[in-house]
């Protein structure tokens, strides 16, 4: 007689950036996960037209990427991305987990830029910091304004999906990361996450984010420098600047590479100045326990720009792939080539499997 077993699927992983769509959908167990599908898509400008328009918009190019590709399934688990979050870190006396849950609104309240009734409130225990020889508990805010959660679910239920969680992009790319790059539960590990309008930089021991910082430079930022600097449309410049990140190394014969790199020369300088800052408050912060390394990642890292930005920061410096965070790596080279574009969605499927 014959049997069949029938394969374990995760829900799809649904990151929804500002001018592209990532989905991934994995298989197996959260033991061995395996990669079942992939798709990708550019979302059509909805810059003008009410919001309304715009999430109808988004929601029809949603649901064509999804029946344009082998995915099967609604249900989803999608994410907030980082330039839609409200992040502050603040450090309170030593108390017990359910005190700091009563402190952490009152904290909240007093910081945000809307009001607290307003706001879907969470926050992540970062860890002990000596302050003037008292030792306290430094607590990561993470809010967000509950009109732009409800907003979301609300493309994700037009576009035929059945939402079953709201992650925030950085805790995503770090569960990704962190099992992709075999890494040690007490290893501590900087990240900057270069995306498609906002880096963020994370300090992190093990899947415990110990820091938390974003700022507006992303791929954004990069083709906008290159457009003004050659004098040539938006669109151009985001093909021969992404055609660059994707050389694993930089050719100083080709005339292309020279002058891009060029043109981004103030950009990657304040790219490298937020990084600095963000290094030295780890230093004043966390004296005594050194970064094991640094991690480069995002729809915008590169393998040389990992090496140079670790010789601005003298700190070393790395990419990781992030479906090394699978029991078995695809070989598409399709995949492959700016592999750091696939890390949040990955880390939102993996969610539900681990």
């Amino acid at each position: 007689m014959l049997t069949f077993t029938r394969t374990r699927l995760s829900p799809l992983g649904l990151h929804l950036g500002r001018y592209t769509a990532t989905v991934v959908q994995l298989a197996g167990t959260a033991e061995r996960p395996e990669l079942r599908a992939t798709a990708q898509g550019r979302l059509p400008p909805v810059e003008s037209g009410s919001p309304e328009e715009a999430d109808r918009i988004v929601a029809n190019a949603l649901r064509r990427l999804i029946a344009d590709h082998r995915l099967r399934g609604r249900k989803v688990v999608s994410c907030l991305s980082a330039d839609e979050l409200f992040v502050e870190t603040v450090r309170l006396p030593q108390l017990p987990p359910e005190e700091i849950a009563k402190v952490v609104p009152w904290e909240a309240a007093e910081r945000l830029p809307y009001p607290l009734a307003e706001a879907e409130l969470r926050h992540l225990m970062a860890g002990e910091v000596r302050q003037d020889n008292v030792v306290k508990q430094e607590v990561i805010l993470l809010a967000s304004h509950r009109d732009v959660i409800q907003r979301r679910l609300r493309v994700l239920e037009l576009a035929g999906l059945t939402p079953i969680g709201i992650d925030v992009e950085p805790c995503a790319w770090l569960r990704c990361l962190f099992q992709a790059g075999r890494l040690a539960e007490t290893s501590r590990m900087a990240y900057l996450f270069c995306g498609e309008t906002t880096s963020t930089v994370m300090f992190a021991e093990g899947q415990r984010a110990l820091f938390l910082k974003s700022f507006p430079i992303g791929g954004r930022s990069f083709d906008e420098a290159v457009a003004q600097s050659l004098a040539v449309d938006i669109e151009t410049a985001a093909s021969m600047r992404t055609n660059v990140f994707a050389a694993s190394s930089l050719d100083g014969d080709n005339e292309v590479h020279r002058s891009i790199i060029e043109s981004l020369r103030p950009t990657f300088d304040s790219l490298v100045a937020e990084l600095e800052l963000c290094l030295r408050y780890y230093k004043v912060t966390f004296r005594g326990r050194p970064l094991d390394g640094l991690v480069l990642s995002g729809s915008e890292a590169a393998p040389w720009l990992a090496e140079y930005l670790g010789e601005r920061v003298g700190v070393s410096t790395r990419t990781i792939n992030p479906f090394d965070c699978l029991s078995r790596s695809p070989t598409s080279p399709s995949l492959n080539q700016r592999s750091g574009r696939w890390a949040t969605a990955l880390g939102l499927a993996l969610k539900r499997m681990t």
